[in-house]
């Protein structure tokens, strides 16, 4: 259907509102000509019969009983060709009249007479009296404000139809003749505009989960078409990348998933291939029971990550000591890093410090952290909590960290001497399943998901986490989380402004 067509649409739109405009502009001007033709052709009428009147009634007035054109070109040295001029007394009898009259009269009609009784000069239009359409005033002379005669001055208005039916005829030539025109201009602009739309139609198209890497030219002209074509493109790169990550996290899910079942099918074929005795059987149990840990670790973590995508884990809110919450933390987590031969540290500059957030997902925060930090530390190092309190400012238009403005801030970094982590992966570092160290991530337990949800707690939380770090040298994670204080048992936000994620 052609109504289901843009670029019709769109010349259809346009030559319907220059339809309107024309047809409009031609109509105004159409009245405009006529009302103006008209108007000046009972002004001449009208001063040739004040004329007349002025003459005829003057005591030395030269009119006679003889010829009248010849009595008004003596009297008034006028000609007045093409006029009808006939003289009637106050009881409408014709007395005189204009040689182009002769046999007939002009007519009068019982309305003119009236108006003339009460002294109103009447114009009308007679279409009766010949081929052409005549224009009459009908002009009383009055004296001692009694009406003595009657005037009636006639003009053809066969010049002015004239001019006006050759005005209709070039309008309703020139008026669709234009509207033609338009519209084949109108589906060349519109052709013209739309053709980068077929361009995007037409890469949409071939586009697949396969070939995300097409793209769109956008023209030179940086026009609305321009910044649809690169928002386009952006929307391309984004479904490229999330696809990517798709991939390579069922790819990681699958890995991760597959190496427990590996170990669990090779030590349970192994333990069936002879009788075994108890402690033997007991053993690979174990083993078994250790395996199935780790899976189970690994899906909980996905089903928290996914619902958390979705919006569906709730948060219970309320306000923590955030000191109180670190200071439990390192005493839980100093008993692993004891059986690894490593020193766990906290220190606070800066007294008790409250958030507003959810107490189990802090401590877990946190308990991943050190628990990184602790998998990735050899024997003999250390690692240290330190918890200070920062503010933000403007300066610059940049956002940087300073003290002693409004917007505060709870700093925590959780700093280890381990591997620390290239410069290159420090990017990646919160992605799913991404590890420095793949094989002692495994052997110690880990699923590569800690990060992933250590960033999504603080996210939840409005703060911010990044890490610095140098290979070799350790890491240092740096948590900010918003401070909030208590004030008459409702907890106020001392001015909270929105801090740059990472990852």
């Amino acid at each position: 259907m052609p109504f289901h067509n843009l670029r019709f649409r769109l010349t259809l739109w346009y030559v319907l509102i220059l339809g309107v405009l024309l047809i409009s502009f031609s109509s105004f001007l159409y009245l405009t000509l006529s009302k103006s033709l008209h108007r000046d052709v009972d002004n001449r009428l009208r001063s040739l019969a004040e004329l007349i009147a002025s003459e005829s009634s003057s005591p030395l007035s030269k009119f006679g009983f003889g010829n009248f054109d010849q009595a008004l070109e003596r009297s008034l040295n006028l000609r007045p060709v093409g006029k009808f001029i006939q003289v009637l007394d106050e009881s409408g009898n014709i007395g005189r009249k204009s040689d182009n009259l002769r046999n007939v009269q002009l007519p009068i009609s019982l309305t003119a007479l009236k108006n003339a009784s009460k002294g109103v000069v009447t114009f009308e239009t007679n279409r009766s009296f010949s081929n052409s359409p005549l224009r009459i005033i009908t002009f009383p002379v009055l004296e001692q404000n009694h009406m003595s005669k009657i005037i009636q001055v006639a003009s053809s208005l066969e010049d002015v139809e004239d001019a006006l039916n050759t005005l209709f005829i070039i309008l309703m030539v020139a008026v669709p003749l234009a509207l033609l025109v338009a519209s084949l201009g109108g589906q060349f602009l519109a052709n013209k505009a739309l053709g980068p739309v077929d361009r995007i139609t037409q890469t949409a198209r071939i586009i697949t989960s396969q070939s995300l890497n097409q793209r769109i030219e956008p023209p030179k002209a940086k026009d609305e078409i321009s910044r649809l074509i690169e928002t386009f493109n952006d929307m391309i790169s984004r479904l490229d990348q999330s696809f990517r990550q798709i991939k390579q996290f069922t790819a990681d899910a699958s890995h991760e998933l597959k190496t427990p079942l590996t170990i669990l099918k090779g030590e349970v074929e192994v333990a069936l291939r002879r009788k075994r005795t108890d402690q033997e059987y007991i053993q690979v149990l174990r083993s078994n029971l250790e395996e199935i840990n780790r899976m189970s670790k690994i899906v909980e973590d996905l089903l928290l990550l996914s619902r958390a995508d979705c919006g569906e884990v709730r948060l219970e809110r309320e306000d923590i000591n955030l000191t109180e919450i670190l200071t439990e933390v390192v005493a839980q987590m100093s008993f692993l890093a004891r059986t690894k031969n490593l020193r766990l540290e906290m220190s606070n500059h800066s007294g008790e410090m409250h958030i507003f957030g959810d107490r189990l997902r802090i401590r877990e925060l946190f308990i991943n952290l050190i628990e990184n930090g602790i998998k990735y530390t050899e024997a003999g190092g250390a690692i240290r909590i330190h918890l200070t309190k920062e503010s933000l400012r403007e300066e610059g238009g940049l956002l940087t960290w300073a003290k002693g403005d409004q917007a505060e801030f709870a700093k925590v970094t959780v700093s280890d001497t381990g591997i620390g982590i290239a410069e290159e992966d420090q990017g990646k570092i919160f992605n799913r399943f991404f590890r420095v160290d793949k094989a002692r991530s495994r052997e110690e337990g880990g699923s590569g998901l800690g990060l992933s949800i250590c960033k999504w707690i603080v996210e939840a939380h409005h703060g911010e986490i990044r890490v610095e770090s140098q290979l070799g040298s350790g890491s240092s994670f740096i948590v900010r989380l918003p401070l909030y204080s208590v004030n008459h048992e409702k907890l106020r936000p001392k001015k909270v402004i929105a801090v740059a994620q990472s990852g």
